[in-house]
């Protein structure tokens, strides 16, 4: 077989001898971002060289099977030191996008064989201010099933408890209909406690996964279950029904809630990306 090809360093645009970090810090301005652990901490060069190629990986620019450039080309390209970019790679690793071979180099792996929320903010948000719609589209899809099939067992499972901690956080969404960034924090702990109340700890994994993705999301201004009486007396109400032990009754009323939001989420997205109001009249239709 043909040995992989090595994936070309680009010729940064910055000015020179400025590199193409210069460009990469320029994404998120300011002295904090996400790092790649998900945490919003003080922006460092490794994670902004990581993100940078993080995108290039999940845009498939550097496709599965390449080896990655070697440290010194990366380096130079990035205008960093060899410790930079090593870190960086490292941080790849974590997020199961590389993979060392020795006397290969770097191996670029599958990135839809990743299960890092990282990796689905990429593909979700390949650039500042521009969101993917088809795979937006298609993480909604997946997320309504599972939803759906989560209230069910919820409704089986429920504990007294449960139904305690779930109404307790309706309350607390009721004293936050005015603040709209501190209701969206507070209603993601909810599936959270849906989840819980599952017994199956795989739920709440995913539950935390779509709750960080959402997060990103929404600090692209995407809204995803903005701050509303009506939604707030909706998930009371899915909370009733949950308490009845109505599996079907959940099943019901959570696919009816994701067929209704799915395209408002979609053209929220749209709008965020500045797209046509043609195309966002259409997503609603």
């Amino acid at each position: 077989m043909p040995p992989r090809r090595s994936a070309e360093p680009t010729r940064p645009k910055a000015a020179r001898g400025q590199g193409q970090l210069a460009l990469v810090a320029a994404e998120r301005p300011g002295r904090t971002a996400r790092g790649l652990d998900g945490e919003l901490t003080p922006s460092r060069k490794a994670d902004q060289v990581a993100r940078d190629l993080l995108r290039k990986v999940t845009s498939r620019e550097i496709a599965p099977g390449d080896i990655l450039p070697k440290e010194e080309a990366l380096a130079t390209q990035y205008g960093v030191n060899r410790g930079v970019v090593r870190e960086a790679i490292k941080l790849l690793e974590v997020h199961r996008l590389v993979r060392p071979v020795r006397r290969r180099g770097t191996i670029v792996l599958e990135p839809l064989h990743s299960m890092s929320p990282e990796v689905l903010v990429a593909m979700l948000l390949p650039r500042p201010g521009h969101v993917d719609l088809s795979t937006l589209g298609a993480f909604l899809e997946v997320r309504g099933t599972l939803d759906v099939e989560m209230t069910a067992l919820a409704a089986e499972r429920r504990t007294a408890a449960d139904l305690k901690a779930m109404r307790a956080a309706i309350d607390r969404l009721g004293a936050l209909l005015d603040d709209g960034p501190a209701y969206s924090r507070e209603v993601q702990k909810l599936p959270l406690l849906v989840a819980r109340a599952t017994r199956n700890p795989m739920y709440e994994m995913l539950a935390a996964f779509n709750a960080r993705v959402v997060s990103e999301l929404e600090a692209s201004l995407v809204a995803t279950r903005p701050a509303s009486r009506e939604q707030r007396e909706g998930l009371s109400i899915l909370v009733d029904v949950i308490e009845r032990r109505d599996v079907e009754g959940a099943r019901r009323a959570v696919a009816t809630f994701h067929a209704w939001s799915r395209p408002r989420i979609l053209a929220s997205a749209a709008l965020a990306s500045g797209a046509p109001l043609s195309s966002i009249l259409k997503e609603v239709e």
